[in-house]
């Protein structure tokens, strides 16, 4: 990431500045030089190319990425070439063959009262229900972990439930965290709230939890 930020900072006066934004998308072709490796990705919309350190990925995979900035008629000395616009991106993910099914234990059935909860702890209903005062505070919630994220933007993202929800349906808590419980794991988990938190190309949590622990 260092050689990445020090090429970054040095183009910044030619550069249009959308750090943060967070991308999907397939990647078509792969071409490697001076350090970097460059990515044509294709997404709905459009095909573009993204530079990230140099790292050894096949073509047709499905990724993630973090946005830093975009360079307009960008030329690449190692690959004698010019590109049109490119994306320096950091934070590559990419999708495994693992079925996402075998990774969730969803609770279903709505219940009333959480048969989790502790003392000093919220339910998942009463965290929803009072989302608009809860912003900056901390929380804890006792729960089921039901399906957990791995790496994705520098963090773990864990969703808990409980059974207990809103509008008759089962609701669910996203913590993000160093830490990472197994799912099926019953926690207890602590963090601070934000609300409206937006991470980019569509990714907004109307409440999340973040900078989370768990204790069992």
């Amino acid at each position: 990431m260092k050689r990445i930020t020090t090429l970054l900072v040095s183009l910044a006066c030619s550069i249009s500045l959308y750090a943060g934004d967070l991308h999907e998308g397939v990647i078509k072709d792969v071409i490697h030089g001076g350090g970097y490796t460059y990515l044509e990705i294709e997404d709905a919309k459009k095909s573009y190319w993204i530079a990230v350190e140099g790292v050894d990925i096949p073509k047709g995979l499905e990724v993630r990425f973090q946005e830093e900035m975009r360079a307009k008629d960008f030329h690449s000395k190692s690959l004698n070439r010019t590109f049109d616009e490119l994306m320096f991106a950091s934070n590559l993910q990419h999708r495994t063959n693992v079925s996402e099914k075998g990774n969730l234990e969803l609770i279903t059935a709505v219940v009333e009262h959480s048969p989790y909860q502790k003392e000093g702890s919220m339910s998942v209903k009463e965290v929803l229900q009072k989302r608009p005062t809860l912003s900056g505070k901390s929380v804890s919630v006792s729960g089921k972990v039901v399906k957990a994220s791995q790496n994705i933007m520098g963090r773990n993202w864990v969703h808990i439930q409980d059974g207990t929800g809103e509008g008759g349906e089962v609701g669910r808590v996203v913590f993000t965290s160093k830490e990472l419980p197994k799912v099926g794991d019953i926690v207890t988990a602590q963090g601070v709230v934000a609300i409206d938190k937006d991470f980019g190309s569509g990714y907004i949590y109307k409440i999340i939890v973040e900078n989370a622990t768990f204790r069992q």
